[in-house]
């Protein structure tokens, strides 16, 4: 059966239930959310190494195009920090210094993050965002936020000797700034520090005051999320008023009125074979941490995310700003929250946020021009502070020292490699723990706890053993990292009981068994015979057994059986040979 329309287009389910009560809400929470949306995107925009107009075109037709698409009501999509992050890593390896090639370049990543959630989307890869692990992304998102703070430090302090944002470079440039203080603009960091405290107060104190006043919880989130803009506005007044130009301040300056006409003028002038490893990268970024997101917002009302359709979501977001001169897009946790709190219903509000954004485009953008840069800068840090999760990284250790190993290793990595091979390194070491872990699989010895059916580790609880009969649990699936250790154990355990001639393999938690497991037991199970030991099964899965089936295992158990349970294997081979002994 062919998929209907509203399969691929969504938002076509909302408008059919469309009530009038629904379009108020939506109005009120896309406005708010434009207002926070107009300098954070401006500001990622800066962050990325571009003009910071292109962060206001991330934010139309990006979003028009996920709110088509997409099936979340809550998603914001647009510029975002971690993304923003890596968009300037690569354009410092493709583009040269050219400003102009810096820009086709932030097209081309955007095309290839399109392509790449495409062929995922047609792979029906939703299942692709369990690729990287809950730690290495943490490390990953730790990491690359602590590089957009060190970024962001020459432009606080006033200087003009920009750093490269890895900690070294970072760390050389303060150091020669320890030596040269003269270059220190000392008017620029109290734009920078005042605007800073003022933000961070806009978070913390000032939503605990806000607690104690007679407010909702809606109009105590509204004044907090205006907070920024208020600095801001505050910080653009100050700079005219009292002429800090003079004072060697900078400000953003001019930025073009109007939208781009949609083109594709970028695709002769990219880098693509520079640009293709980090524009797969940012993808599957962007795809994991906005799942991860709409995910998050739809459990809290009981809704459904479709994440295969969410990959042709975001591939529209991304194709659409690379036709529009941005960068690429992802879903942002702020302004989705905001989206969220607020009462979005649909779409739309996506909708009305582009519009209003569109709308600063074409007539307001002179505002920003007295915007000082360092208050722009203290916009970025304190939009990403929050992401440097040294909480998660404290309980990610005490829960497991590898997952922790793996956290802090991205994190290090990240500063020291940048954040592709941060990432790259990140994923390796969560695989090589995963082949490491399940290399050495818990096995135990079961006994039957008296007077029931439950059997359990001999070692953990006082249970009921046989004489003749061993009962072996295997806690992993069997593949070539670990059937050997396996084997070995098998092995031991029987010498230890020299007196078994049965034995029970328990694959109650065996899920599969590569070829190499299968020759493993294929080979075993003959020997055993040879030493008077025959091997039987029980509570392997209905799986397992087809699988098994296809080899020559189960001819090679006769004339050992398969049991459904091992309480069927003790009746059928202990309880009317001997008593059974307790331990």
């Amino acid at each position: 059966m062919m998929p209907s329309l509203t399969t691929f287009f969504p938002l076509l389910r909302w408008l059919r239930t469309y009530r009038r009560a629904d379009g108020a809400a939506d109005l009120l929470a896309g406005a708010i959310t434009a207002v926070l949306l107009v300098p954070q995107a401006m500001a990622y925009a800066v962050v990325a190494g571009l003009p910071p107009e292109v962060g206001l075109y991330a934010s139309v037709l990006p979003a028009l195009a996920y709110a088509l698409f997409g099936t979340s009501a809550y998603v914001g999509v647009g510029p975002v920090a971690v993304n923003a992050l890596m968009v300037t890593s690569a354009l410092a390896m493709a583009s040269h210094g050219d400003p102009d090639l810096r820009i086709a370049n932030a097209q081309a990543l955007a095309a290839i993050s399109a392509l790449t959630l495409l062929a995922l989307g047609a792979l029906r890869g939703g299942a692709f965002m369990t690729f990287l692990s809950r730690p290495v992304l943490d490390g990953f998102t730790s990491g690359a936020a602590l590089m957009i703070v060190l970024t962001q430090l020459p432009t606080l302090l006033g200087i003009a000797n920009h750093s490269g944002p890895l900690l070294h470079e970072v760390l050389l440039a303060l150091l020669a700034v320890w030596h040269a203080p003269a270059s220190v603009n000392w008017t620029t960091v109290a734009v920078g520090l005042t605007c800073l405290s003022l933000l961070f107060l806009g978070k913390r104190p000032l939503g605990t005051l806000l607690g104690h006043l007679p407010l909702s919880t809606l109009q105590a989130t509204l004044i907090g999320r205006l907070t920024p803009l208020v600095v801001l506005a505050a910080a653009t007044l100050a700079f005219s008023a009292g002429g800090l130009s003079t004072y060697g301040v900078a400000a953003v300056g001019e930025i073009p009125t109007g939208l781009p006409m949609p083109s594709l003028g970028f695709v002769s002038k990219a880098n693509w074979i520079d640009l293709l490893a980090p524009g797969m990268l940012i993808a599957l970024i962007t795809y994991v941490s906005s799942v991860s997101i709409a995910q998050g917002m739809a459990s809290r009302r009981r809704e459904h995310i479709d994440t295969d359709q969410e990959l042709l979501a975001l591939s529209a977001a991304n194709a659409a700003a690379a036709f529009g001169g941005a960068l690429p897009v992802a879903a942002s946790f702020s302004r989705s929250a905001l989206n969220f709190s607020t009462g979005a219903r649909t779409p739309l509000a996506g909708v009305v946020s582009a519009l209003l954004v569109a709308s600063t485009a074409l007539w307001l953008t002179g505002l920003f021009h007295d915007l000082p840069k360092a208050a722009l800068a203290a916009l970025i840090v304190a939009a990403v502070a929050p992401l440097i999760d040294l909480a998660g990284f404290r309980r990610t250790l005490a829960y497991s020292r590898s997952d922790g190993l793996t956290f802090a290793s991205t994190f290090v990595a990240v500063l020291l490699m940048g954040v592709e091979r941060g990432l790259l390194l990140g994923a390796l070491l969560a695989l090589a723990t995963y082949v490491w872990r399940s290399g050495r699989p818990h096995m135990a010895v079961l006994g039957r706890l008296p007077g029931s059916e439950h059997f359990r580790n001999v070692n953990r609880y006082a249970v009921e053993t046989w004489p003749h009969l061993l009962l072996l649990r295997i806690d992993e699936s069997l593949y070539f990292a670990n059937v050997s250790r396996v084997e070995q154990y098998i092995l031991e355990a029987l010498a230890a009981r020299p007196e078994v001639t049965d034995l029970v393999l328990v694959g109650s938690s065996i899920n599969h068994i590569d070829s190499s497991g299968l020759a493993v037991l294929e080979n075993l199970v003959p020997a055993l015979v040879e030493a008077g030991v025959q091997t039987h099964l029980a509570e392997f899965k209905g799986t397992v057994l087809d699988q098994l089936q296809r080899g020559r295992l189960l001819k090679l158990l006769a004339p050992g059986q398969v049991f459904l349970s091992t309480q069927k294997a003790v009746s059928a081979l202990a309880e009317s040979a001997a008593e059974p002994v307790s331990i």
